[in-house]
């Protein structure tokens, strides 16, 4: 049993490489990796961008082209803003979908 407080099973992200991170779908054969997203309360919207960054590092070492689709509930306020920061990387492509 673990005291309270006990953070021994946590994970920084500086311990993780980038070849334990795994998109969701992949399709080797046109270099491709697809990752989703679900937007799901107001503050998601920052901690998104923090994991596509995160994921965009790891998943280039690997895959030349990367697709990331965002479901989002209505908390994302400007799309195509969100979308660009990405897509300045060759071979990214963001897309917000909204419910």
């Amino acid at each position: 049993m673990r005291a309270r407080g006990d953070k021994s099973l946590v994970t920084k992200l500086s311990d993780i490489h980038p070849c334990d991170v795994r998109p969701y779908f992949t399709f080797p054969p046109i270099n491709l990796a697809v990752e989703l997203k679900l937007c799901n309360r107001p503050e998601r919207e920052k901690e998104i961008i923090a994991e596509i960054n995160d994921d965009i590092v790891a998943f280039k070492t690997k895959y030349r082209n990367l697709v990331f689709a965002v479901y989002d509930l209505g908390f994302i306020r400007d799309m195509d803003r969100f979308s660009q920061a990405f897509e300045a990387s060759e071979g990214v492509i963001v897309r917000v979908v909204k419910h």
